[in-house]
């Protein structure tokens, strides 16, 4: 069986530790998701703030760091290309600085907030985009509370 994640640290600013975090926070929204951890891919990128930054501007038309951004290769109308390899779902991309910062500010431990963040950017990649409506961000946040609980996190929003 293949890598379902796949991490690349691409900031040596990350810890070590960061990678079985951000592992088992988008394995366990894949399975809850109903996934098959058998077909699918995730990609994340451990990045920093400028290489984020430069993604975000690029691809989104904003010129500052942001905390996670996830970049879907299916919008799920399309039918998945047969193949006998994995289903490649995308990608999603961690500032290290912006996470720590906001884990900082927040008073959150850092672990959390990245494992959530990770949550986040796994959700988008499966079609859920609290940017449409406050109907579907209130949908997403109710998914992010209760993959977090399955994890033994505590609720990011309360």
């Amino acid at each position: 069986m293949s890598e379902v994640v796949l991490v690349n640290r691409a900031s040596p600013l990350w810890p070590v530790e960061a990678e079985p975090l951000v592992r088992r926070g988008a394995e366990m929204t894949l399975r809850l998701e109903n996934q098959p951890l058998d077909r699918v891919e995730v990609g994340v990128q451990l990045a920093d703030d400028a290489q984020i930054r430069h993604y975000n501007q690029l691809y989104r038309g904003v010129d500052k760091s942001t905390n996670v951004l996830s970049f879907a290769l299916m919008d799920g109308e399309e039918e998945p290309l047969a193949s006998d390899g994995p289903l490649p779902l995308g990608d999603i991309i961690l500032a290290y600085e912006t996470v720590l910062n906001e884990s900082q500010a927040q008073n959150k431990p850092f672990e959390s907030h990245l494992v959530h963040l990770t949550v986040h950017g796994t959700l988008h990649l499966l079609g859920y985009d609290h940017e449409q409506s406050e109907q579907e961000a209130q949908h997403q946040e109710k998914r992010e509370i209760a993959i977090l609980a399955t994890l033994g996190l505590p609720n990011p929003y309360g």
